[in-house]
This record gives C-alpha cells, sequence and structure tokens, in this order.
C-alpha cells in the first residue's frame, strides 16, 4: 500500500491491537459502562428554546457564533440566523465543509476561527458536516494537539475554554453525530483516501436540534443511504458485548422507528412529515445507542468500500450489515431478541433456521427501499469483479486497520475480512 506519508491513528498501533486482543472484546465493557448524551431540543419550538438559552446564556452582545455548512446545507442559514439575531447573538457564516470531511479543509475553517473568535459552534448539516465541526472545534481549542493520538475513555481534551456551546441541527436522519463522540474525516494524504475515526465524549455536541423543517426536503437515495445507516448503528450496537440497558433500549427503539417510518419516508418524502419526525429521531436514538456502546463492523467495511469505490456512507454500511451480522451472531445470541422486530417467527425453529431467516428479513427490508444487499448489484458504480478481486487487499487491509474492527467482539483479521468481502460481492451467507 502506498502512502504520502505514515500517519498512524492510536488503533492502527500493532501494540494497541495486540492489548485489544489479549483482552478480548468483553474486557471493554469496563471502559463504556458510562452514558454520554448533549441537550436534546425536538419540534416546531426547539429553535426559540434555542434561542432563548443562548439569551440568557450570555451579556448583551457577548456572543459570538460561527455557523458551519456546506455548499448544500447553507440555505439554512438564514432560518438560523433569524433566531440568532433575537438572542443578540453576532454571528458569521463558514460554508466549506466537504463530503466525507477531508482533513485539509479544517484549515480553512480555522483561519476563520482565528480572525472572528467565536464562543459557539454551529453546524448544519449531515454527518460530514458535523464531523468537521468537530474536528475544527477541537483544532480551535487545542491547536498543538496531534489529532491523532486522541484515546477515548482515559483522558479529558479540556475543551470549552474558547467555545462555550457547540450546537448540532442535523439535515439527514441517520449518522447521529449530532449526539455522538465520534467524528469520521478523510485523510488525503493516504493512497487511496482512507476514513479515520476520532472519538472522545469531550466532542459530543452540547446541543442538538431536531426540526423536521431542515430534514423534510432531503430526497429519495439520501433518505434511504441514511436511514440504513441508523439501521446499521442500532443493529450493530445492540447485537455487540457492550450493550447496557438505557443503549439496548434506545436502539431497539430505534430499530422498530425505523422499520416503520423509513418505508414512508422513502416513498412519500415531505409529504408525510409524521414519517421525516420518526425517523429523525429514531437516527437520534441509535445514535445515543451505538455512540455509548460501539457500531458493527458493518463500519469496518462499508468505511473501506465506500471510499475506495465512492459509495454513500449509509448506502455501504447498510449494505454490509446483514454480514456483520451473521459473522457476530457466532459468538452470541443476542440477535435473537430482534427477530419481533423484524417480524421472524420463533416457534419451531433450530439456530440455524432462525438466524437465516432473520438475515432474510433483513436483506428483504434493505432491498425493499433500494439498498442494495451485494456487492455485485451495485448499479451506481459498477464494481466489476476484476475490479473488486484487484482491490480485494486494500479492500481488507482499511477495513482492518479500522477503527471499529479494535472492539470486535469476536476476533477479526485481514484474512477473514477478505471472505467477508467475497461473500458480500456474490451475496451468500457468512457460514463460517
Amino acid at each position: 500500500m502506498s502512502k504520502k506519508r505514515e500517519k498512524p491513528a492510536f488503533y492502527e498501533l500493532p501494540l494497541v491491537k495486540d492489548m485489544m486482543a489479549l483482552l478480548g472484546g468483553r474486557a471493554t465493557v469496563g471502559l463504556m459502562s458510562n452514558f454520554f448524551s448533549g441537550r436534546i431540543y425536538s419540534g416546531k419550538l426547539c429553535l426559540i428554546q434555542v434561542s432563548n438559552f443562548l439569551k440568557a446564556a450570555f451579556d448583551q452582545g457577548d456572543g459570538k457564533a460561527l455557523i458551519i455548512t456546506d455548499a448544500f446545507t447553507k440555505k439554512f442559514v438564514k432560518k438560523v440566523k433569524q433566531y440568532l439575531d433575537l438572542a443578540n447573538i453576532q454571528s458569521e457564516v463558514w460554508s466549506g465543509a466537504e463530503p466525507e470531511a477531508p482533513l485539509p479543509t479544517i484549515e480553512d475553517g480555522l483561519k476563520i476561527c482565528e480572525s472572528f473568535k467565536p464562543n459557539i459552534l454551529i453546524a448544519i448539516g449531515g454527518g460530514s458536516v458535523i464531523d468537521t465541526s468537530k474536528i475544527l472545534f477541537l483544532k480551535y481549542e487545542k491547536p498543538e494537539m496531534d489529532i491523532y493520538t486522541i484515546i477515548p475513555y482515559l483522558s479529558s481534551l479540556g475543551l470549552r475554554k474558547k467555545i462555550k456551546y457547540f450546537i448540532a441541527i442535523p439535515t439527514t436522519s441517520g449518522t447521529g453525530s449530532e449526539v455522538t463522540p465520534a467524528a469520521v474525516a478523510t485523510d488525503t494524504d493516504r493512497i487511496p483516501p482512507k476514513k479515520l475515526e476520532f472519538m472522545h465524549d469531550d466532542l459530543i455536541p452540547d446541543i442538538a436540534i431536531l426540526d423536521t423543517y431542515f430534514v423534510k426536503d432531503m430526497p429519495h437515495f439520501l433518505t434511504m443511504a441514511t436511514g440504513l445507516d441508523a439501521l446499521a448503528h442500532a443493529v450493530g450496537a445492540y447485537i455487540s458485548v457492550l450493550g447496557n440497558p438505557i443503549a439496548d433500549a434506545l436502539n431497539k427503539a430505534a430499530i422498530s422507528e425505523i422499520l416503520t417510518y423509513l418505508p414512508r419516508a422513502c416513498k412519500y418524502g415531505g409529504k408525510d412529515i409524521e414519517a421525516r419526525t420518526h425517523m429523525q429521531i429514531a437516527a437520534t436514538l441509535a445514535g445515543l445507542g451505538f455512540g455509548n456502546t460501539i457500531a458493527g463492523i458493518d463500519h469496518s467495511l462499508g468505511h473501506s468500500l465506500g471510499k475506495i469505490f465512492g459509495l454513500h456512507h449509509g448506502f455501504s454500511v447498510g449494505l454490509f450489515l446483514p454480514y456483520s451480522v451473521e459473522f457476530q451472531a457466532k459468538i452470541t445470541n443476542r440477535w435473537k431478541d430482534l427477530c419481533p422486530l423484524f417480524n421472524v417467527s420463533m416457534e419451531n425453529k433450530s439456530r440455524e433456521e432462525l438466524l437465516g431467516d432473520l438475515i432474510d428479513s433483513i436483506k428483504n427490508f434493505i432491498n425493499s427501499i433500494g439498498g442494495a444487499t451485494s456487492i455485485r448489484d451495485i448499479e451506481k458504480p459498477i464494481i466489476t469483479e476484476e475490479d473488486f478481486n484487484n482491490k480485494l487487499d486494500i479492500l481488507a487491509n482499511y477495513a482492518y486497520e479500522d477503527g471499529v474492527t479494535l472492539f470486535s467482539y469476536r476476533p477479526i483479521d485481514e484474512k477473514t475480512y477478505k471472505k467477508i468481502f467475497k461473500k458480500a460481492y456474490n451475496g451468500e451467507r457468512v457460514n463460517f
């Protein structure tokens, strides 16, 4: 694998991987015993509620908000600025966030922060915008910090010296980044570029604003793909060994909401505000659920395939969800709890029959809303078997080096990832 430079994240270091392998996935439960969340405002009054909150939090004229968007979500700035004006909050806009959060873009945002000196950050966008804002938040507060060395759970980053409130307004219903400690960005110095995860509870936004105004006009593909991202979050986190009663309840509620309302949201779009509202809540529920446990290896697989072949994140992780469930099912029975949610009858069935029915039900749901459950069936772009095989080594390497892999509760290596990729290419069962 060719690289411009070697700059590994902490989870890519051989010493860390060896230590985690010795501990085993279940040993990390002790590290995940806390529950982190910011304030969540939902509904048509949430903007005025947050406006009043900020007005009370700052003396007249002291509040300075940097609004962060991308080229698409900057259209929402006018509405947000109206409420900032009501709170006497000064504001400026940086619309330079880009898809997949390339790390070099952060430098442009930092220049604006250094001149404007905001004490509020407001991210308006999907996962890429919010994740970009998280890294910008970190680098603005701690310019000397090497983000590659951030280790979650064991220390505090000491943020919120400059930024008093970090606010996230999601414009998609899937990533859950508005309530999670994770940020996913693209290291463009690697060839090919690679997605990296940064995670720390200090990066959780202080306030999440859930207003259907910001999501009602999502196109079908984005509705489907981000919805599958939320489903993968909730299912992967639930069947993990890191579950706890709070996260379990949130993940099961998210799955139920998604199975009920995502098909409606895909079919009717902005005409079905009820479905949009439920999906917005479901994505946040899943964000809280997996953000306080861990995502499944569908994310390791999806990060790799998506970055190398240019696929949407949610579409990619959704494709790998059934393969991730079946792989982990060899060492856990928690997947059985999901059978009633997927309308899978549990009577008079062997374990293998029941698991097969669940996997079929998951695949049928994904296909029913326009997702894919095998790599060869992807239409944009078409991935030929020859191209897939030529890139299989790098696919497996990037999946294995992914941060989620570090917490896999079933041991996995590059050879195993290759086997899963091959199964997923043809849509075959993971029978090992």
